[in-house]
C-alpha cells in the first residue's frame, strides 16, 4: 500500500512543504537545509470578535425581490438584493507564526531524502553535509498537542533557532524557550474586495502565545529573540500554542499564556521517545482502519516526478496515494473538539489567504467531510457538526432579520464566529455567490449520514433531529407556489449564470434545481428520523404533506438536467459547479436503478460540462460518474485530477490538478479537492444506495485486481472485498448491530442476516 510522500530535495514553495496536524495545530515542513522553515497554524487563530450582522429593512427587501421574480423582472430583483440585501464580508484564517531552525556548518548537501510517512504521520529528512550525517523527524502529537522536532547528526553540528509572524507580535527569550505573543486584527478584509480597510487592529481580537522550547546535548545560549545551539548531536525542539479564544458567542479574553506555558512543562516532561511512541499509537490506529491495494508495482521514482509524467498509464498506483493521502489529512485537520476543517483544512501561511481560507458552504466545506464516515473516521466530523449547531444559534437571527422566516439559515460563506448573513457587501455580480441560502440544508445531509453510518439513536434524537428541523422550518417558511409546485424563490445555483432575457445574463431565477433537491433531501431525512424516534406531530405532518410538491427536476432540449426553471441558455457550460446535480450526489433523490431518465440526463449534463476543471470540481465529479456507475470516466477524471501544477502557477481559474506535495490546485490551493477524489475512490469499490450495500459498483476497467478492508457501510457495517479480473471474489460485512441487510454485487442481490459483532463472510463464484 503507497503510505509515502518521498522527494529528493527541500521545499522552495508552499505547495511542495510537507502537512502535518492534529486538528488544531497545523505545520508545513519545508526541510531545507541551511535554514529550516516550518509554517504553522492553529485552528482558532481568525481575524474578527463576535458580531450581530443585519440590514434594515432586508426582509421587505426580500419579498420585493420575490415579487419582481415571479415577473420575471429579473435584472431589477438582482439589483434590489445586491444594493440593499447583502451585508459585510466574513472573516479569515490567519497564520500563526513561522519556526527556523538555521544550520550554521557548510559544505555540500549529498544524498538528500525527503519523506511523509502518512501511516505514522510522521516527516524525515536526511543528508550528508560536509562528511557529517543528519537525520531529522517532525510530528504533531495529538495526545501532547504539540509539534515536535528533532535534529540530529553522527557529528557535532550548530544551530540557531529562532520565531517570526505576520501579525502584530513581539518575540522574547525565557531560559532555553522562545515565546511568541501576538494579537489579531479585529478585521482583515478578503484580497478581492475593493474600497474596504485591509486590516484593523484595535486591541479587542483574538490574542495568542507560542512556545519553542530547545532541548540539546549542546552549549545553548539564549539572546533577547534567539537561541544559539553550539556542538551538538541531538536537538530537539518542543512547539505549543494557544489563543484567546473562547467561543463563537463570547468575546476573545480567554488566558492564553498559563495555559500554554503549563502544556509546555508537561510536554517538556516526556522523553523525545515516550512522546513519539504515543502519537504514532494514536495516527496509526486511525490510519490502518482502511487499506486500499490495487497490486501496481510504482516507478522508482520521487512523488513529485510521478506526478509531472505525462504519461501515468504504468503508475496507477497513484490512485493509492491519492485515497491513502485523502485519509490522512482528515486525520491531521480535523479531530473531536477542533474547529472544522476550513478551505485549506488547517494549512495557511498568508495573511490575506485565498477566499479568507474560510467556510466556503455552497460545496467546499461539505466535501471536506465526504470521505470521513465511509472510511471509518466517524468522530472525526464532529467539528462539522459543531459548526451546524453554531449557525443554527447565529442564523436564528439571520432568517428572521433577513427573511422573516422561522428556523435558521445561513448563506454561502461561514467563518469562526458563525457568520450566517448574506456576503458581498453590495459589490457588482455578488448576487451569484451570496444569494444563496441553502447552506444549513446541504450541511444537514452530514448531521443525517452521521446517524445512517453509527446508528446512534442518542445523538440523532438529541443532536440530529433538532438541527435539521431548525434548518427545514427556514424553508417551509419561505417556501413559495409556484406553477403548482413549492419552491425556494427566488434562488440561484451556486456562482453561476445564464442568459435571460434579450440576452442579458443573470444569476438570480424563480428558482432552481439545487436548491429544491436540498430542500427535499432534508424533508426526506427528516422523515426517516422523525420514524426512528416515533415522532408524529404537527411540524412532521406538514414535511411530509408538502414534500410531493417539491420536484421539480425537467430535462431540457439537449437532454441536460434543467439548472433553473426553464431551459436558459448557460453563460459557461463548462462551469466548474456542477450544483444541480446534488440530487445525484451527495443527494439520494436520483438514482441509476431508480431513476433511470434522470440519471440519464445527470450523464447528459456532464458530458456537456466537459472533464477539464478546478481541482475541486473535478473531485466532485469523479463522485458525480461513479453514481452513474461509470468508473472508467471516474478514473479518467481522477487521471486529469493529477496533472501536475506547479507552485509558481498560484492563481487560475482553469485548468486545476495537483502540486508537487499532493495539496489538490484549484488553482490555488484548496482541500476540498483532495477530500472530493478520496471518496470519489472509495465510491468506485462501495456504494450505499437505494437501501442497498452495492459492492464494485462503479469499477474501472484498468483496475481489475485488488482489495479494499474497512470500508464503512451505512449501519455501521464493515466491509471487506476483494476482486480478480474485474470480478469479485470474496466480501464479508460485520457489524455491533443485528442487521438485515441487501447486497448487490455486480451479478446478483441477495439478503444477508447479521448477527452483532459476528462476521459474515462470503466467497463469490
Amino acid at each position: 500500500m503507497e503510505n509515502k510522500l518521498r522527494f529528493c530535495q527541500g521545499a522552495e514553495y508552499f505547495e511542495e512543504a510537507l502537512p502535518l496536524g492534529n486538528g488544531t495545530l497545523g505545520a508545513m515542513v519545508y526541510g531545507r537545509c541551511d535554514k529550516e522553515k516550518i509554517s504553522l497554524n492553529h485552528d482558532t487563530l481568525w481575524s474578527g470578535i463576535p458580531r450581530r450582522y443585519t440590514r434594515e429593512n432586508a426582509s421587505e427587501i426580500y419579498l420585493k425581490a420575490r415579487k419582481l421574480a415571479l415577473e420575471d423582472d429579473i435584472e431589477q430583483a438582482e439589483m434590489l438584493l445586491q444594493n440593499e440585501f447583502t451585508s459585510s464580508f466574513g472573516q479569515s484564517y490567519l497564520p500563526l507564526c513561522n519556526l527556523f531552525i538555521e544550520c550554521n556548518d557548510g559544505g555540500e548537501v549529498l544524498g538528500y531524502y525527503r519523506e511523509l510517512d502518512m501511516e505514522k504521520g510522521i516527516a524525515r529528512v536526511e543528508y550528508t553535509r560536509g562528511g557529517n550525517r543528519f537525520e531529522r523527524e517532525y510530528f504533531v502529537s495529538h495526545p501532547a498537542d504539540s509539534l515536535v522536532v528533532r535534529f540530529s547528526s553522527e557529528r557535532p553540528a550548530s544551530y540557531t533557532v529562532s520565531m517570526d509572524c505576520q501579525l502584530e507580535y513581539t518575540v522574547r527569550t525565557e531560559g532555553n524557550d522562545i515565546c511568541l505573543s501576538g494579537e489579531c486584527p479585529v478585521s482583515i478584509a478578503p484580497s478581492y474586495a475593493k474600497d474596504i480597510v485591509p486590516t484593523v487592529y484595535d486591541g479587542r481580537g483574538i490574542k495568542f502565545s507560542a512556545l519553542c522550547s530547545v532541548n540539546s546535548d549542546g552549549e545553548i545560549y539564549a539572546d533577547t529573540s534567539t537561541i544559539v545551539v553550539k556542538n551538538c548531536t541531538y536537538l530537539c525542539l518542543r512547539f505549543c500554542a494557544e489563543t484567546s479564544f473562547i467561543s463563537f458567542d463570547k468575546l476573545p479574553e480567554k488566558e492564553h499564556y498559563e495555559a500554554c506555558r503549563a502544556r509546555m512543562l508537561s510536554v517538556c516532561g516526556k522523553t523525545y521517545e515516550e512522546l513519539r511512541a504515543s502519537h504514532i499509537a494514536d495516527f496509526s490506529y486511525f490510519y490502518n482502519k482502511v487499506r486500499l491495494e490495487l497490486g501496481f508495482e510504482s516507478p522508482a521514482l520521487f512523488t513529485d516526478e510521478r506526478i509531472k509524467r505525462s504519461d501515468k498509464s504504468d503508475d496507477l498506483g497513484l490512485l493509492e496515494l491519492l485515497f491513502n493521502f485523502g485519509r490522512y489529512l482528515v486525520i491531521a485537520s480535523s479531530r473531536e473538539g477542533s474547529q472544522a476543517a476550513n478551505l485549506q483544512g488547517i494549512w495557511n501561511e498568508e495573511l490575506f489567504a485565498p477566499w479568507s481560507s474560510n467556510y466556503t458552504v455552497n460545496i467546499n466545506t461539505q466535501m471536506n467531510y465526504w470521505p470521513v464516515l465511509m472510511c471509518g473516521l466517524a468522530g472525526m466530523d464532529m467539528p462539522i457538526i459543531e459548526l451546524v449547531k453554531k449557525i443554527s444559534v447565529t442564523g436564528a437571527d439571520t432568517a428572521r432579520d433577513f427573511y422573516g422566516a422561522d428556523g435558521y439559515c445561513a448563506h454561502h460563506n461561514i467563518d469562526l464566529w458563525g457568520l450566517s448573513t448574506p456576503v458581498g457587501a453590495g459589490s457588482d455580480g455578488c448576487i451569484s455567490y451570496a444569494f444563496w441560502n441553502m447552506s444549513a440544508g446541504w450541511l444537514c445531509r452530514h448531521v443525517w449520514e452521521h446517524y445512517e453510518y453509527t446508528l446512534d439513536r442518542e445523538y440523532l434524537e438529541n443532536t440530529a433531529y433538532p438541527l435539521m428541523r431548525g434548518a427545514a422550518l427556514f424553508y417551509l417558511s419561505v417556501l413559495k407556489e409556484v406553477d403548482g409546485n413549492l419552491v425556494i424563490c427566488p434562488s440561484t445555483s451556486p456562482e453561476n449564470r445564464y442568459y435571460h432575457s434579450k440576452g442579458k445574463v443573470a444569476a438570480l431565477a424563480r428558482y432552481t434545481a439545487m436548491s429544491q433537491a436540498i430542500v427535499m433531501d432534508l424533508f426526506e431525512n427528516i422523515s426517516r428520523a422523525a420514524y426512528v424516534l416515533n415522532i408524529e406531530d404537527d411540524f412532521v405532518g406538514q414535511i411530509r404533506e408538502k414534500l410531493p410538491r417539491l420536484n421539480t427536476y425537467e430535462i431540457g432540449s439537449h437532454g441536460q438536467l434543467l439548472e433553473y426553471d426553464r431551459d436558459f441558455e448557460e453563460q459557461d457550460i463548462h462551469h466548474r459547479h456542477t450544483s444541480h446535480l446534488y440530487g445525484l450526489y451527495p443527494g439520494e433523490s436520483i438514482t441509476v436503478g431508480r431513476t433511470p431518465e434522470l440519471a440519464e440526463a445527470c450523464r447528459n449534463t456532464l458530458l456537456r460540462r466537459g472533464d477539464v476543471s478546478t481541482g475541486w470540481s473535478m473531485g466532485w465529479r469523479v463522485n458525480l460518474w461513479a453514481k452513474l456507475k461509470d468508473g472508467d470516466h471516474a478514473l479518467s477524471l481522477i487521471k486529469n485530477q493529477l496533472t501536475y501544477v506547479s507552485p509558481e502557477e498560484k492563481r487560475s481559474w482553469r485548468g486545476g490538478g495537483t502540486y508537487p506535495n499532493l495539496f489538490d490546485a484549484h488553482p490555488p490551493f484548496q482541500i476540498d479537492g483532495n477530500f472530493g477524489v478520496c471518496a470519489g475512490i472509495a465510491q468506485l469499490f462501495m456504494q450505499c444506495e437505494d437501501g442497498k450495500i452495492c459492492l464494485l459498483p462503479a469499477l474501472p476497467t484498468e483496475l481489475e485486481n485488488g482489495s479494499l478492508k474497512g470500508l464503512k457501510a451505512k449501519g455501521n457495517i464493515d466491509v471487506d472485498l476483494s476482486w480478480e479480473k474485474g470480478k469479485l471474489t470474496s466480501f464479508s460485512l460485520r457489524s455491533p448491530f443485528s442487521h438485515t441487510v441487501c447486497v448487490k454485487t455486480p451479478t446478483e442481490e441477495k439478503t444477508v442476516e447479521l448477527r452483532a459483532f459476528e462476521k459474515a463472510e462470503f466467497k463469490v463464484l
